[in-house]
C-alpha cells in the first residue's frame, strides 16, 4: 500500500497526469451534460448581439458595444457560428477540464498531496461545474482566473519580469472577458512585495502594470474611434453602486440630497409625466420605491439622452452616494449579507429541457406593490433602453424583449433591416439553447452533493489555522488568492444581489489554499523560502 501511494504522488506532477486529470474532467462534464445540457445563462442574449455586430461599422444596438467587453463574446459567437450548439458545448467542456487542470496545477505549487486532493475535491462539486452548462460569461471568467492563479502561483514560486508581465497581460485578460474584474487592476503592484532588491521589484512592477494596463487602453482607444466613448466599458458607475441601493435598498430619495433631487425632477418630467406612468399616477416616491433593472437602464438612457454622454452617469453616481450617506447602515448591512450569503451558498440546478421563446400567456400590463399600481416590466418593451442590449429585459422568453416593427427606435430602413437580422440570428441561437431535454436522474443526483459540500467559511478557516500552525511554503501566494476572491465577492456585494454565478468562479480558490495550507510542504529553513525567493 505505502509503494502503492508512493507512486501515485510520484505520477502527480507528471504531464501524464495532467492530461489524464484533464480528460477526466471532460468525462465528467459530458456525465453532467447528460443532466445538465448547454444552456441559456446570464446575459446571453447580450454576448451573442454583441458578436454578431462585432464588425459592424454602425450598428443598431450601438450602446451595447461598450456596455460589454469582447472576449466572452467571441468564446460564444465563434463556435456557435462554425459548429452550432454541439461545438459550444465542446469548448465549454474543454474549459472545464482546463479550470480543474489548472486549479490542481496551482495545488502543486504547495505540494502533491494538496494537488491530489484539489483535483478530486473540484472534480465532484457539482456546484462549481454548473458554471460551464450555462453559455455565459461566468464559465469563461472560472476558466480565465483559474490559468492566472496558475500565472500568480508559479511567478511566487520564480520571480522574474516576464512572469510579472504574464500576471499583468492576464489582469487585462479578466477584465476584458467581463468588466467587473476591473477590481483586481491592484494586484498588478504584486511584484513590490517580493522580496528582491527594490531596483527590481520597482522594475517588474512596472512591467506588470504596464502588461495589464496597455492592452486596455488599446481597447478603449478602439472604442473612443468605432463608437466615440473611449473607455474599456461604459456604465460602471451607473450600476456601482446604485444598482444595489436602487433595487435592493430602496433607499434613493429626492430629500437625500442636490443630485437626487436632480435626479427626482428629471424622473417625475422624462418619466412620470409619460405613459405608461402617467396613466397610472406613480408618484415619484412610489418609484424610487420600486428600481428594478428595467428601470435601472430607463435611467441609464435617460441620463445619456438628457444630461449628454459626457456625464458618464454623474447624477445617478452622486444620488447612490447620497442614499448610502442618508442610510448608512441599510447599505453597509446589506454589502454584509450579501457578501456572507454569497460564501454560504450552495446552489442547485433545475431539470433542463428546450424552452419556449414566446410567453404562454401575454403578461399583465401592471403589478401591485404595497398599494401602488406600477407597470409590469415583462409587458413592456423599453424602447429608449433597446440600443443597450436586453440587460433591461424582465423575461427569459426573447420575443418579448424584441421590436416587431423597429421604425419605433430607428428611422433609417437600413439599420431596420439589420437590427431584424441580428435579431433572427440571435433567435435561433437562444431556441438551440437547450438542444436537447437532460435526464432528470442526473441532476437528481447531483443536487444531492452540493448541499453536504463544504462551504467557503469552512475551508478559510482550515486555511487560516493551518497557516499560523504549519507554516507552509507558498503562504505568499495563498494571501494573493484570498485577496483576489474577496475583491471579486465585494465588487458585485456593493452592486448587486445574490446570485451563484458571481461567487462560484472563486470557490476553487478556498478549496486549494485550504489544502496548501494544511497539506502543503512547510517552509525551508531560514535564508531561502521554498518558493524560490531570496532575500538578497
Amino acid at each position: 500500500m505505502t509503494g502503492a501511494w508512493q507512486r501515485l504522488l510520484a505520477f502527480v506532477p507528471t504531464r501524464g497526469a495532467a492530461l489524464a486529470l484533464f480528460l477526466a474532467a471532460v468525462a465528467v462534464y459530458w456525465l453532467e451534460a447528460l443532466g445538465w445540457p448547454l444552456a441559456k445563462g446570464r446575459d446571453t442574449w447580450d454576448y451573442l448581439v454583441y458578436y454578431l455586430q462585432l464588425l459592424d461599422s454602425d450598428p443598431p444596438l450601438a450602446e451595447l458595444q461598450v456596455f460589454r467587453t469582447p472576449l466572452t463574446p467571441l468564446l460564444l459567437g465563434v463556435p456557435l457560428d462554425l459548429g452550432g450548439v454541439a461545438l459550444l458545448e465542446a469548448v465549454f467542456g474543454v474549459l472545464y477540464g482546463v479550470s480543474i487542470v489548472a486549479w490542481s496545477a496551482v495545488a502543486l505549487t504547495f505540494g502533491r498531496i494538496p494537488a491530489l486532493f484539489a483535483a478530486l475535491l473540484l472534480l465532484v462539486y457539482p456546484a462549481y461545474a454548473t458554471l460551464f452548462h450555462q453559455a455565459s460569461s461566468d464559465a469563461v471568467f472560472a476558466a480565465g482566473l483559474a490559468c492566472w492563479a496558475l500565472l500568480l502561483a508559479r511567478t511566487l514560486e520564480r520571480p522574474s519580469g516576464w512572469r510579472f508581465a504574464a500576471i499583468g497581460a492576464g489582469l487585462a485578460v479578466l477584465v476584458l472577458i467581463r468588466a467587473a474584474n476591473e477590481i483586481l487592476l491592484p494586484l498588478a503592484l504584486l511584484p513590490l512585495l517580493v522580496a528582491v532588491p527594490w531596483r527590481r521589484r520597482l522594475a517588474w512592477a512596472v512591467a506588470c502594470l504596464a502588461a495589464a494596463v496597455l492592452p486596455l487602453a488599446a481597447w478603449a482607444v478602439h472604442n473612443g474611434v468605432r463608437y466615440d466613448s473611449t473607455t474599456v466599458q461604459r456604465g460602471g458607475r451607473a450600476w456601482v453602486p446604485f444598482l444595489r441601493v436602487f433595487t435592493t435598498d430602496a433607499t434613493v430619495s429626492p430629500g437625500n440630497g442636490s443630485s437626487s433631487r436632480r435626479l427626482g425632477a428629471l424622473v417625475e418630467e422624462h418619466v412620470l409625466a409619460r405613459e405608461p406612468h402617467a396613466g397610472l399616477g406613480v408618484t415619484v416616491d412610489e418609484y424610487f420605491a420600486n428600481g428594478s433593472n428595467y428601470e435601472t437602464v430607463r435611467l441609464i438612457a435617460l441620463s445619456d439622452r438628457e444630461l449628454g454622454r459626457d456625464a458618464n452617469y454623474e447624477v445617478l453616481f452622486e444620488s447612490a452616494l447620497e442614499a448610502i450617506r442618508e442610510h448608512p447602515g441599510t447599505y453597509f448591512r446589506g454589502v454584509a449579507d450579501t457578501f456572507w450569503d454569497f460564501l454560504m451558498q450552495a446552489p442547485l440546478r433545475e431539470d433542463v429541457a428546450p424552452r419556449e421563446q414566446t410567453a404562454p400567456e401575454e403578461p399583465a400590463p401592471t403589478f401591485e406593490r404595497e398599494g401602488a399600481t406600477l407597470p409590469n416590466p415583462q409587458a413592456h418593451v423599453l424602447l429608449e433602453a433597446v440600443p443597450y442590449g436586453f440587460v433591461w429585459c424582465a423575461s427569459d422568453y426573447i420575443d418579448s424583449c424584441t421590436l416587431d416593427d423597429p421604425a419605433l427606435v430607428w428611422d433609417d430602413p437600413a439599420t431596420q433591416e439589420r437590427y431584424r437580422e441580428i435579431v433572427s440570428r440571435a433567435r435561433a441561437w437562444d431556441a438551440d439553447l437547450p438542444a436537447r431535454e437532460g435526464v432528470s436522474a442526473v441532476p437528481e443526483l447531483l443536487n444531492r452533493v452540493t448541499p453536504r459540500y463544504p462551504r467557503p467559511p469552512l475551508w478559510l478557516a482550515v486555511g487560516a489555522i493551518a497557516l499560523v500552525w504549519r507554516r507552509p511554503r507558498g503562504t505568499r501566494t495563498i494571501l494573493v488568492l484570498w485577496t483576489a476572491a474577496a475583491l471579486v465577492l465585494l465588487v458585485h456585494a456593493v452592486s448587486q444581489g445574490v446570485a451563484p454565478e458571481f461567487a462560484l468562479p472563486v470557490y476553487p480558490m478556498f478549496v486549494v489554499t485550504a489544502l496548501g495550507a494544511l497539506a502543503g510542504e512547510r517552509r525551508s529553513p531560514a535564508g531561502v523560502s521554498a518558493s524560490g525567493m531570496s532575500a538578497r
